[in-house]
């Protein structure tokens, strides 16, 4: 694009779009009659929906010194003619001791502010996230790769249009007059000038990451964004905390591999903690340390000596959405009438959690029994009321329907919306004398995650008068480093439940089953809708990955369930899930339809199974790593053997039972 000859004209204009008509309309701006001006932040803007023989409306910013309007505009031209998106200039006139920059007006189009605002308050789905920051990050690249430093970034100079389908079709960089083209753009120019963009800061890592992808971010990058955020105004940029939300309740929800996302780094999170909980994480733990320990103990010389029935032991998870459940049914009727657990979600819509009852009611009249886990949001925490109206509807549309009702989701874990024990006892609070209401509902809880059980011990104290936990419900997730009979901190999956038994025995609120409401393996080549591969897969080698492919995976998890049930550690496992690309049973974006992992033939061998044995005892082998499991099914006895250090399934071969 280039800039036509001026002659006597009192500014400049693209040549793309000059002409007499033009030339004449730029100095009559100030007599325009169908311009529609505004102040914007102290600076007058207008914008023209009659246009003077170019096609467009235009837009225009009023500057006191004709040196910035030249210096936008020209910007402008040269940004446009580096592929950089940049609304199409028009040019700039000088209007008496003042001048104005005209360009193409926006249409349809919200401030990367705007957009990431709306998102974090009425859609905080993850992929809508992740493609807002893609569109800004591949401009902020196209920027930077032209040698253009901004000189005034913030979030409200980058503007976008949604392209219909959920996601944004470019990012347009607007307020142009502080930038200048440089030579040589250093890591720390580039970090100084993109400072002012502030987000939540993983939000903010992945934003980075995009930008500069595939090579990582460089230290020195980090380095001046930090730098320039401790100088006086410098990266004053808005986040969400300028509406009123604070960074700790922005929620996010990735339905890829359907969980919540945090928002922060680790490091960030801890100004937001409670330092009350420490005292009380620690008075529980003098309270209750001593007996859990001796209980353990005591589990652990229990462990493989009684007879197990496996019988209606194996659960499973489904999904309940409209647009999938009908497959899902499909798939789960050849694996006989199992226990389901499935999620009532409050962060969704009204109409979803009704149509989610309705498929609890279906469920339950095919003879499943039916376990529902009420998931709670950051919402749930900051609109109490909000929270005890879902909770109330769950308990009237649902009871004689369900089993029981898990409270809470990941409890431990602040992504998922708690910060505190206080906030947990607000969580729980509509569930005062729950019996007296639903008699028909027992509850299961506190539904914590992984080994972290100090932690959990003060969650227990917090139940309100009428409410107690009929089965003590965990996210048991091992290590997942490897097997499942690996240690962590010299706990291996058996004893790790035997704390969580043990606890249950010992704690006053709890009845003394354990269930492990969720766990499974994260498989290998799946991206972001793998567990660990949300919401934006990093640049560079995993480090520790836990993803199996689907063989190992298939094994693990039958290894998993019978160390869990024959031990007597656990009463109920439910694995996470049927049908999911990153974890589940079933592959649901194979390309050639919904494709049975190994480890849904598997599964569906293993309740087989579990239908018709039961545990008798465990052969103690030489090798610590040899593992044999006796049975007793309808033709007799059989074991089940395996080698713990490598990654074959107790079923390869298998025939007995």
């Amino acid at each position: 694009m280039c800039i036509s000859e001026a002659g006597e004209f009192p500014g400049e204009v693209a040549g793309e779009v000059d002409s007499p008509a033009l030339r004449a309309w730029l100095l009559r701006l100030e007599t325009g009659s169908a311009l529609e001006w505004d102040d914007r932040e102290g600076q007058r803007v207008f914008r023209c929906s009659e246009t003077p023989d170019n096609g467009f409306p235009m837009f225009g910013k009023v500057f006191k010194e004709a040196s910035k309007a030249k210096r936008a505009f020209q910007n402008a031209v040269r940004l446009a003619e580096a592929g950089v998106p940049v609304p199409r200039p028009v040019g700039w006139v000088r209007m008496g001791t003042e001048a104005v920059w005209v360009s193409e007006v926006l249409r349809g189009c919200v401030s990367f502010e705007a957009a990431w605002l709306g998102l974090v308050h009425e859609d905080p789905l993850c992929r809508r996230m992740m493609a807002l920051l893609r569109a800004v990050a591949d401009t902020l690249r196209a920027m930077h790769a032209a040698g253009f430093v901004h000189g005034g970034l913030d979030m409200r100079s980058l503007w976008l249009h949604e392209d219909g389908a959920g996601g944004w079709d470019r990012a347009w960089l607007l307020n142009l007059e502080r930038g200048r083209f440089v030579t040589s753009l250093s890591e720390a120019v580039r970090g100084r000038d993109l400072a002012p963009i502030r987000l939540p800061s993983d939000m903010e890592r992945v934003l980075w990451e995009m930008m500069t992808e595939p090579e990582p971010v460089s230290d020195a990058f980090r380095k001046a964004v930090k730098r320039a955020r401790r100088c006086p105004g410098g990266g004053c940029g808005h986040d969400s905390g300028r509406v009123g939300l604070s960074d700790k309740d922005v929620w996010i929800w990735d339905d890829r591999s359907m969980q919540a996302i945090p928002a922060l780094k680790s490091r960030d999170k801890r100004k937001y903690y409670r330092p009350a909980d420490a005292l009380e994480m620690a008075g529980a733990s003098l309270r209750y340390g001593r007996a859990v320990r001796r209980a353990c103990a005591a589990l652990m010389e229990e462990a493989w000596t009684q007879p197990v029935s496996l019988k209606g032991r194996v659960g499973l998870s489904i999904n309940l959405e409209p647009d999938r459940f009908e497959k899902e049914r499909k798939w789960l009727s050849p694996l006989g009438p199992l226990p389901l657990l499935v999620r009532l979600y409050h962060h969704e819509t009204l109409s979803r959690q009704r149509y989610a009852v309705e498929a609890v009611r279906k469920l339950q009249a095919e003879g499943y029994k039916v376990t529902v886990a009420l998931v709670q949001d950051r919402r749930a925490v900051r609109f109490p009321e909000k929270w005890a109206d879902f909770v109330a509807r769950a308990g009237g549309s649902l009871s004689g329907f369900v089993e029981a009702f898990e409270v809470g989701h990941a409890v431990n874990r602040v992504k998922w919306g708690l910060w505190n024990l206080k906030e947990y006892q607000g969580l729980l609070a509509p569930f005062a004398n729950w019996q007296d209401r639903y008699p028909q509902i027992p509850l299961w809880g506190p539904a914590g995650i992984d080994f972290e059980f100090p932690r959990l011990l003060p969650f227990l104290d917090q139940m309100p008068e009428g409410m107690g936990w009929s089965v003590f419900s965990h996210h048991m997730y091992v290590d997942r480093r490897g097997a499942p009979e690996n240690e962590q901190a010299g706990f291996d999956t058996v004893r790790k439940l035997a704390m969580a038994r043990a606890i249950a025995r010992v704690h006053p609120g709890c009845e003394e089953r354990v269930i492990v409401s969720e766990v499974n393996w994260p498989l290998s080549g799946t991206g972001v809708w793998s567990p660990v591969g949300s919401p934006y897969q990093s640049p560079g080698p995993r480090h520790k990955d836990p993803s199996v492919d689907e063989e190992t995976y298939a094994a693990y998890m039958v290894r998993y369930i019978l160390l869990a049930l024959c031990s007597g550690m656990a009463d109920r496992v439910y694995w996470w899930n049927l049908a999911a690309h990153g974890f589940g049973l079933i592959d649901d974006r194979a390309a050639s339809g919904w494709r049975p992992r190994p480890a849904y033939h598997a599964f569906k061998r293993l309740v087989e199974l579990a239908d018709s044995s039961t545990y008798r005892s465990r052969t103690v082998t030489e090798s610590a790593s040899d593992w044999c499991l006796n049975f007793e099914g309808a033709r007799g006895g059989f074991p089940l053997a395996w080698d713990a250090s490598g990654t074959g399934s107790p079923l390869a071969g298998f025939e007995g039972g």
